[in-house]
């Protein structure tokens, strides 16, 4: 059983007894909720699909294969980089389904470092996600989605650059962030009846990009046959791992199905079989949607493109295509980021509940059932940030640094917590323990180094970033953790 409830309802994350759990773990008890209003339970394995597949097929699939052709150095290295990141994405999202399935809380990662390190790393995940990763991750999926939009209305070139001098883009992007807010803070069935609509469009893109690539190799097989004569010619050794960095960026995003533990039904079933039925669904989603693109264009063509999505619509169907293929990206990408607007406010709901974030920020909306000041919050520090900070790079290297400190810390926490907590139940277990974690703990610290040795100054900015949460946490937070400022009195329950 999850908690038992309590009688008074204040809308707030409040911290009570609980019954104990039939799993022996009476260490993960404070990580339980408690209050008498809850999260719901009402997402579905294809719910929670659909969630998963929005988030992670956003916009890399349909601008990032140059750079992995261009790393390569050939299309079968090229192909062989997308099977590879998709293993490792599969890799880590198997090690989250575990810890999520075991201990199925919103607060995802901090719940995990709160067990396997202390509250001061549960703490440093909330300022790192709430800081950094999470408003560089809607900030970027928003800021794409408005070049798209202002692409396809305007007729104009996509480049990824400074957002700054093209006002339409960024309050196109703000509006976006603000709009699908207010969707999340409606309740987690409206957000996900929206995710799930987004994903039938989704879905209808990458139909039509296969389509195309079918279409135009009935008509003229010739590229295909020239692009496939010698796949492997010109591949490279020294290149296949920073290829594999570029198509991995397309796969982020494979564990934040966590953060619906507590609103979808049977965790302990659910999430692993959505964790691994998405990511073979993307998988096999970017090899068919790379074999179409080199079915139509060059090599060369493919390697240098920005837009491949786009110009595979217009080598086959004229301008005209390419404007509908803008339209179509925009509606994945506004899928992809309604799904990680949805899952954003749910750590800090859950982390607040535990006291590693102010306790008012546990509110759960009695008529929605939906943490609406979390997403509030959370909107509102994006919004903020993208007045300030439009650069891409700039933006993806501070990210990126930061995401992919927090995959492989969650590595090192599911090797802790299988030490610490031999008899937990875990109605999933990663076989051939601990070769998965040890891979995923590899590579972030290769995704980590090659972030740094391409943009030394904002990863090292992020970093600094990172390390000073501890200070703050024991030289403020914990004070006001001590002096109750984020949990309720033990008598305030009664």
């Amino acid at each position: 059983m999850m908690a038992s409830e309590v009688g008074v309802s204040t809308g707030v994350a409040e911290e009570a007894p609980v019954e104990p759990r039939d799993d022996g773990s009476p260490e993960l008890q404070f990580l339980l909720p408690s209050n008498s209003i809850k999260l719901r339970r009402e997402l579905s394995l294809i719910d929670a699909l659909s969630i998963t597949v929005g988030i992670v097929i956003g916009s890399g699939i349909f601008t990032s294969p140059g750079a992995v052709l261009a790393y390569a150095g050939s299309v079968g290295e090229g192909l062989l980089s997308w099977v590879a990141a998709g293993i490792m994405a599969l890799f880590s999202a198997l090690l989250f389904a575990e810890l999520g399935a075991s201990i199925p809380v919103a607060s995802g990662s901090g719940a995990y470092f709160k067990v396997a390190f202390g509250d001061a790393w549960s703490f440093a995940f909330v300022w790192i996600m709430f800081f950094a990763i999470m408003p560089g991750s809607v900030n970027l999926i928003a800021a794409s989605f408005a070049q798209y939009v202002v692409a396809s209305m305007f007729s104009a070139e996509i480049v990824h650059g400074e957002l700054n001098g093209d006002v339409w883009v960024k309050y196109t992007a703000i509006l976006c962030i603000v709009i699908l807010t207010l969707f999340s803070c409606a309740g987690v069935r409206v957000g996900s009846l929206l995710q799930n609509l987004l994903g039938l469009c989704k879905l209808a893109l990458v139909g039509m990009i296969v389509m195309l690539g079918i279409i135009f190799f009935v008509k003229d097989s010739s590229v295909l046959k020239e692009n496939l004569t010698e796949p492997f010619k010109g591949s490279s050794v020294a290149g296949f791992g920073p290829s594999m960095v570029a198509a991995l960026w397309a796969f982020c995003g494979w564990g934040d199905i966590v953060f619906l533990a507590e609103e979808i039904k049977e965790p302990e079933k659910n999430i692993p079989r959505a964790s691994f039925g998405a990511i073979a669904i993307v998988t096999f989603t970017y090899l068919i949607v790379n074999i179409s693109y080199i079915a139509v264009l060059p090599y060369a063509d493919v390697e240098s493109s920005l837009v491949v999505a786009m110009d595979t619509a217009r080598a086959v169907l004229g301008p005209t295509g390419g404007r509908l293929t803008a339209i179509l990206v925009a509606v994945s990408l506004l899928g992809t980021l309604n799904a990680v607007i949805m899952c954003g406010g749910r750590y800090l709901y859950g982390s607040a509940r535990t006291g590693e974030a102010p306790r008012w920020l546990g509110h759960v909306s009695q008529r929605t059932g939906a943490p609406t000041i979390a997403l509030l919050a959370q909107g509102a520090w994006c919004v903020f940030l993208l007045f300030l900070f439009s650069d891409f790079l700039q933006i993806l290297n501070y990210f990126g640094t930061a995401s992919f400190f927090i995959y492989g810390l969650s590595a090192v926490a599911h090797i802790q917590i299988r030490r610490k907590l031999p008899d937990l139940h875990r109605p999933y277990k990663v076989p051939y323990h601990p070769f998965a974690p040890a891979v995923v703990i590899c590579f972030s610290l290769y995704m980590i180094v090659s972030t740094v040795t391409n943009d030394p100054v904002h990863s090292a900015f992020a970093f600094l970033f990172m390390i000073l949460a501890f200070p703050i946490y024991y030289l403020v937070f914990r004070g006001a953790q001590d002096r109750s400022w984020t949990r309720l009195p033990p008598s305030s329950h009664h």
